[in-house]
């Protein structure tokens, strides 16, 4: 029912797109980062005055270090594949794979998806079931841990994944979580239901319109 398509990108007017049967699409994370609140934007810059630019750059290689390296081996568990030989020492691995053991069934690991109607794409982490219900997953890593109010665009990035999904493959995925790896405890479990999903959809179109007016 569900097939794995690979992410095909091209560059057009120095931006980088996703391709599908020869039409362009911009990714979920491209409208998310041209759209960001201003206050967001902010926040970022004091951090960043507050820390010091080389510290920050620092903080941002580690953070995507650690992303990588964990993504890598949820996609080898969840893949049925050896884990790298370094996962062991993982912190982060962890405090997710608790979760990736209550993950019923895997039906996509990283494929690309895109909206037609709503002309966007993206490549989102994890097709699976959950409670034996079809479920789209999201993994992160953090130093701390979260609050729901803080991870607004997480919401956004799995819900606009789900939302494409829905329209691909004439499903109704009414699911999703993002599950958040921390250093020393458990990972935090955000699950979002069908009320929620529709509630950041419309929030999700806002901002695609916000991006549309940007490339005017």
């Amino acid at each position: 029912m569900f097939t794995y398509i690979p992410a095909k990108y091209i560059t057009i007017d120095r931006q980088r797109r996703l391709s599908f049967e020869g039409k362009a699409y911009p990714s979920v994370s491209t409208i998310l980062s041209a759209t960001k609140p201003e206050q967001d934007r902010l926040a970022l810059q004091r951090w960043r005055k507050r820390v010091g630019i080389k510290q920050a750059q620092k903080i941002s290689t580690q953070a995507c270090r650690r992303g990588t390296s964990v993504h890598t081996a949820i996609n080898y568990y969840l893949g049925g594949r050896d884990l790298p030989d370094d996962v062991e020492d993982n912190l982060y691995w962890h405090s997710i794979k608790p979760v990736l053991e209550s993950v019923d069934e895997v039906h996509l690991i990283e494929s690309a998806v895109y909206h037609a109607e709503q002309q966007y794409a993206g490549r989102f982490d994890c097709l699976g079931e959950w409670s034996g219900n079809l479920c789209v997953f999201d993994w992160k890593t953090a130093a701390k841990p979260k609050k729901l109010e803080w991870i607004t665009d997480y919401c956004l990035q799995v819900t606009a994944y789900t939302a494409a999904l829905n329209h691909l493959y004439n499903v109704q995925i009414d699911r999703a979580i993002i599950a958040i790896a921390l250093e020393n405890q458990p990972a935090q479990i955000f699950q979002l239901n069908s009320d929620e999903l529709n509630d950041y959809w419309q929030q999700f179109l806002v901002r695609l319109r916000q991006w549309r007016q940007q490339q005017r």
